[in-house]
């Protein structure tokens, strides 16, 4: 017979190694699953907010701060050709304010005339959906794909257009985002944005007391949100290129002139966009030019690279600073581009925030 003490003692050892081997089983268990699901990705704040909800979004919605941007190059007869930005801000602080800019550039002659307003509240008129802001002689509305811009006086100058989009629209998001239409800029805020950036437009131009009909494309762009325009300033590009395909590039830097990122999106002829991340594109200054009447130093030369190739990028006419001073209280430079390279193309470029940097680095 085996001991009493001798039963215990091989009980507790079973007792023991039963423990350990689940241990052990529970362990596997654990290092299966590690490989099988790995951890969750932080969650985006941008999927807390409500998705983009389009034609519904067309119209203003009461937030810090919001726009709708236009501009393009018009063609007319005999080479004439003008250039264009066109864009209402709505500001929500201690008082609502809505700001008007327009500005046009004869390519021909190189004149270039600018006009912008500031009201209180929102001069616009909420009924039919989408957005209708009217202001003296200046209106501008949108529903879905069809929009319309009127400015009667431009620095005495007026255009007038009709507007259609054919493309789906193009909702901007981070590389690896699944919140189409929604940018998360940081410490800045959160921002929905997305664009329109070939719509068919046709209209006129009235020039030196000429009417010109003018036909072109034009790039649109909605962006609002809870946001700090004042803690970053940009270089954004709007690219038409020649095979239908478009380019949206921006470079966000803060008031010290430090590269905050670099990102953008590509749109095929077909309207499939998609975002490009930080590591698949690099800008590079190549031309700088000072304002004469500012001495605010701007960049309005490039080199770009993305995945397909190189382009060049240059200013088409450099005197294009627009001084916000009596509106919106900002400078800024928006113009038109050339570009060439990987492929030829067109389009619009923005610089804001370089007036910090007058002692500082620019970007």
């Amino acid at each position: 017979m085996i001991p009493v003490l001798a039963l215990f003692v091989i009980a507790a050892a079973a007792v023991f190694a039963l423990q350990f081997l689940d241990a052990d089983a529970a362990s596997a268990r654990k290092l299966a699953a590690s490989k099988v699901a790995p951890p969750a990705a932080p969650a985006e704040r941008t999927a807390k907010l409500p998705p983009l909800n389009l034609p519904a979004d067309d119209a203003p919605h009461g937030s810090a701060m919001e726009w709708w941007y236009y501009s393009g190059i018009l063609d007319g007869q005999s080479n004439q050709r003008w250039a264009f930005h066109v864009a209402v801000f709505v500001v929500n602080g201690l008082i609502k304010h809505t700001v008007m800019h327009a500005a046009l550039t004869d390519l021909a002659t190189g004149r270039r005339y600018t006009a912008q307003s500031r009201t209180g509240g929102l001069p616009a008129r909420p009924d039919g959906g989408g957005f209708d802001f009217r202001a003296t002689g200046w209106s501008l509305s949108g529903v879905g794909p069809a929009h319309r811009l009127r400015f009667d006086d431009i620095g005495g100058n007026s255009l007038s257009l009709e507007l259609l989009d054919t493309r789906p629209v193009v909702a901007h998001r981070a590389a690896g985002s699944n919140t189409p239409g929604l940018l998360d800029f940081g410490d800045s805020g959160i921002s929905y944005y997305y664009s329109r950036p070939r719509m068919a437009a046709s209209g006129s131009v009235r020039s030196a007391g000429r009417e010109h009909a003018v036909r072109g494309v034009v790039w649109f762009d909605h962006q609002w949100g809870e946001f700090d325009v004042g803690r970053l300033g940009w270089s954004w590009f709007a690219i038409h290129l020649v095979d239908g395909s478009d380019l949206m590039v921006y470079q966000l830097f803060d008031r010290q002139g430090r590269p905050v990122t670099t990102t953008g999106t590509t749109v095929r002829p077909d309207g499939t966009a998609r975002p490009l991340a930080s590591d698949e594109l690099t800008l590079q200054p190549t031309r700088r030019w000072t304002s004469p009447k500012t001495g605010v130093q701007y960049v309005l030369g490039w080199r770009l690279n993305v995945p397909w190739g190189e382009f060049e990028i240059d200013a088409m006419h450099d005197d294009s600073e627009f001084d916000a001073g009596t509106s919106s209280a900002n400078l800024y430079w928006e113009g038109p581009i050339g570009v060439r390279g990987a492929q030829h193309g067109e389009g619009f470029l923005e610089l804001s925030g370089y007036e910090h940097l007058k002692q500082a680095r620019t970007p």
